[in-house]
């Protein structure tokens, strides 16, 4: 140790400066130690480490008490509930439209149809039998007609005095005795369809459809009947008879409502052909055309 007053190194346990005299006042006192600055260095990083654990476990404490809901009611005045969206800044991107499926990526399977019913094909193909009738009496129909008009056009006035001369044989002297008894045997038949189409009773998947088709054949016979009517009524000792028939006969070749009206129902009925098909796994066995995509027809004549 040294004295205070002279710097004098004195012995240990010295009470007095042999140099100075000055009383030795720190006898059995160690002088402070000075601090070094590492030492405040490492304790405020100890703090500030301190400080960050704390932070991080309120953080965490409060990231767990999530608020999925709350209840109603009236909140105190000047509470924030909900604030709206801001409006994002220039040039920020708010969406990406999809973007296209990978090379190779398969789609998910479509769902199929069912098979039709039994009772729907059986039906399908009874009427496809039908239709194939109809086919055939169009065609006969259509030759038939043909003859009539051409039975009209040779009563010419030599044989309208034939039948005056002998009116016995008026019948056999009759130009249009073969046409009557061939419409009244075409009229026929188309009845005779209708009959039958009848009698097998539709599916219910199936009647909005038969009576489409139905409709085809009453609208086809029904002109028919009133053609061999008409030709019925014609007495051949009368030449004015025959000059109505054929105006009669050109009236109706001249209405275009008569074959229109025909071929709307066809129109109706293949449509509602498509339709009942297509709710089903299946292929439409067969069409319903218009008279005129066929090989005969009513008004052909």
């Amino acid at each position: 140790m040294k004295c205070a007053k002279c710097g004098l190194d004195l012995p240990p346990g010295a009470r007095q400066c042999p140099k100075c005299g000055l009383v030795n006042e720190f006898v059995g006192r160690e002088p402070a130690r000075k601090v070094k600055p590492v030492i405040y260095v490492i304790g405020a990083l100890a703090l500030v480490a301190v400080i960050a654990i704390v932070f991080a476990v309120v953080m965490a404490s409060r990231g767990k008490q999530q608020v999925t809901s709350a209840p109603g009611g009236n909140l105190p005045p000047g509470q924030v509930v909900a604030a709206p969206p801001g409006a994002p800044a220039p040039g920020n991107v708010i969406g990406a439209p999809p973007g296209k499926p990978a090379p190779g990526a398969a789609n998910p399977p479509a769902v199929g149809k069912p098979k039709p019913p039994k009772e729907v094909v059986d039906y399908l193909e009874f009427v496809k039998k039908v239709e194939e009738h109809r086919q055939m009496l169009l065609k006969d129909t259509t030759e038939a007609m043909m003859l009539s008009a051409a039975g009209g056009q040779t009563s010419t006035l030599l044989k309208m005095i034939d039948i005056a001369s002998d009116p016995d044989n008026k019948e056999d002297l009759d130009p249009l005795q073969d046409s009557k008894k061939e419409l009244g045997r075409q009229y026929k038949n188309w009845v005779s369809t209708i009959e039958y189409f009848d009698k097998k009773p539709a599916p219910d998947e199936c009647r909005e459809f038969s009576g489409a088709y139905r409709d085809v054949l009453y609208k086809e016979a029904k002109t028919l009947g009133e053609i061999a009517v008409d030709m019925g009524k014609v007495n051949v000792m009368d030449p004015k008879d025959m000059t109505k028939l054929l105006y009669t006969l050109q009236k109706m070749k001249r209405d275009p409502t008569i074959q229109r009206n025909i071929d709307n129902s066809s129109d109706n009925a293949d449509a509602k052909l498509n339709q009942l098909v297509s709710k089903y796994d299946m292929e439409k066995p067969f069409s319903v055309p218009r008279e005129e995509k066929t090989s005969g027809s009513i008004m052909g004549f």
